[in-house]
């Protein structure tokens, strides 16, 4: 078990101590004490969330638990407060709360029977960003004027963002509940909604993206290109396949081929930058490697794949090796240069 799992394990653990202790009157200052322990387990949704994305540490078990610890740790607390004398939480908000989470699940549920998946939004995660530190104001209740409208305009602000990532979330994943054709995610296929939620972000953010592609031959630049009002936000695509192709048109120099290889970190590195300058883009993205089923051996195996993201001064490489056959290496690269992509715009 990995680093971030053990957070998040140790996230979920914290909510039936943090209950215990919050509705525990006679431990003394035991307001102050739930506080410092719910701060503890909202850093570990931080971390653990950074951890995993920055070293590849996504898994199967930490998807299904993270996104539900944050929920059990948020409305745990939220119920608590209704049992609290003088909470200045309303029944109605904790409601609205409570209701768009079982909404989303249940929205998930019908999605994951079209073998489709609802991605987190942008939305989403700053919501629950709000509700974490309502609650934290909530929790240590000074008293001072100036933090009661402080913590009133968090309370409000914690509903409408609820609201807003719910309608948003329903309206963009509404083919879902249309009986419209939903495309099938899975090791055959890019993951559509990731792409969608890029893509957005990056328009947010006023941001332009171009692609140098070896082994995964223009499926990168594809995934984006399947996204309505993608031309925002790209730029230009290169597939530099050949030797040839990665030295002449974005200058990766012949002596970083020679010394390390096409299939290496140097050369990854040198494409992303290369195409971010030959495009004149904001970031520039690139993947080489072998994507099989021949062309292996001991040291360079079939399935490794070198992925670069340059944006600005800094440029970042991280290597992977995948297994499956040439479809799903190919496709496995382009997701995990998407989760790269999104890591560095969180």
């Amino acid at each position: 078990m990995n680093i971030p799992n053990r957070l998040t394990i140790i996230r979920t653990i914290l909510v039936p101590v943090f209950i215990i202790i919050y509705l525990t009157n006679a431990i003394p200052y035991n307001h102050l004490i739930a506080a410092g322990i719910f701060v503890a387990a909202s850093l570990t949704d931080y971390f653990d969330g950074y951890i995993a994305r920055k070293y590849n540490m996504i898994t199967n078990f930490g998807k299904f638990l993270d996104p539900l610890a944050d929920k059990l740790l948020v409305n745990s607390a939220l119920l608590c407060f209704l049992v609290v004398p003088d909470n200045p939480v309303p029944f109605w908000v904790v409601f609205v709360i409570i209701m768009r989470d079982f909404i989303i699940n249940g929205f998930r549920l019908v999605a994951s029977d079209n073998n489709a998946v609802i991605a987190a939004d942008y939305w989403g995660k700053i919501k629950t960003t709000v509700q974490m530190v309502m609650v934290i104001v909530v929790l240590v209740d000074s008293g001072y004027e100036l933090m009661n409208v402080i913590e009133k305009i968090l309370i409000y602000a914690s509903v409408i963002l609820t609201v807003l990532s719910l309608v948003e979330c329903l309206y963009k994943n509404r083919k879902v509940l249309s009986g419209s054709p939903v495309i099938k995610e899975g090791a055959a296929n890019p993951d559509t909604n990731m792409f969608i939620a890029l893509t957005d972000r990056l328009k947010n953010a006023n941001m332009t993206i171009s692609f140098a592609e070896s082994c995964t031959g223009g499926l990168l630049c594809a995934s984006f290109v399947d996204v309505p009002g993608s031309s925002a936000i790209l730029k230009q695509s290169l597939v530099t396949y050949c030797d040839d192709a990665k030295m002449n048109i974005i200058g990766v120099s012949d002596n970083t081929i020679k010394e390390h290889t096409a299939v290496s970190e140097e050369t990854a590195a040198e494409m992303a930058e290369g195409v971010k300058n030959w495009a004149a883009s904001d970031i520039g993205v690139s993947i080489t490697g072998i994507a099989g089923p021949d062309g292996g051996s001991e040291a360079f195996p079939v399935g490794l794949v070198y992925i670069g993201i340059s944006c600005g001064s800094k440029t970042k490489v991280e290597r992977f090796v995948f297994e499956g056959n040439r479809r799903e290496i190919r496709v496995n690269a382009v997701n995990e240069a998407a989760s790269m992509i999104e890591g560095m715009l969180s």
